[in-house]
């Protein structure tokens, strides 16, 4: 039973990995930017599977490609600025047990201000 449900864990990565979710916040009841600037608040996270816990196997969460897809998404909301105020990296090696060695879930995620003029 454990190693079976082991198993359904790395398919779900494996299948999870590669992807880009961004969230918008852009109706701020009004509220502006410390410099007066109008903003979307944007969320993106990306997830992969490294193997030995550095090398990507499946999609790129390193947190240059996160900020990439964070600044195409500011883009799309037609932002001529962007303000990051949140940046992460995890690289969890110690899930699942020994086989996280192995085959390395891995995300980053960037928040911040898109400025809309």
């Amino acid at each position: 039973m454990r190693y079976s449900a082991m198993a359904m864990l790395v398919f779900v990565m494996g299948v999870a990995a590669g992807c880009t979710i961004s969230d918008t916040a852009g109706n701020l009841r009004g509220i502006k930017g410390v410099d007066g600037d109008r903003l979307t608040h944007i969320n993106t996270r990306n997830y992969a599977v490294n193997l030995f816990m550095v090398k990507p196997l499946w999609g790129d969460a390193t947190l240059n490609a996160t900020v990439q897809s964070f600044a195409d998404e500011a883009k799309k909301v037609g932002a001529t600025k962007v303000r990051i105020v949140q940046s992460d990296e995890s690289v969890m090696w110690y899930f699942p047990p020994l086989l996280g060695f192995i085959f390395t879930p891995v995300y980053s995620s960037v928040a911040g201000d898109a400025l809309l003029p």
